[in-house]
C-alpha cells in the first residue's frame, strides 16, 4: 500500500457516525520542517475539537496537497481543509 491508501484506511477506521458530530480531515503544510501532517478532527456541537495526527508525509507531497485533498474527499466523503 502507498501512504495515501494507508491514510484513507486509517480515516475510515476512525470515522464513526455519531449524532451532532462534525468530522473533517486537515492537511497542514509545515514549511520549515518540510513535511505535510494529516489530522483527523471531530467535534460535537458545543464541545471541544478532538484532533489526532494520522500521518506525516515527506517533502515530495507538499506540491500535491490539492490533489491529496481531492483524493481523500472522494474516498471518504469528509470535508478536507488545508492551510
Amino acid at each position: 500500500m502507498n501512504p495515501i491508501e494507508n491514510i484513507i484506511a486509517e480515516i475510515n477506521s476512525l470515522f464513526t457516525k455519531q449524532p451532532n458530530t462534525i468530522y473533517e480531515v486537515r492537511l497542514v503544510n509545515q514549511r520549515y520542517a518540510k513535511k505535510v501532517n494529516v489530522f483527523f478532527e471531530y467535534y460535537r456541537i458545543g464541545h471541544a475539537t478532538h484532533s489526532q495526527q494520522i500521518a506525516r508525509l515527506n517533502d515530495e507531497y507538499r506540491s500535491q496537497i490539492p490533489e491529496l485533498a481531492t483524493m481523500i474527499h472522494q474516498a471518504t466523503g469528509l470535508t478536507v481543509n488545508s492551510n
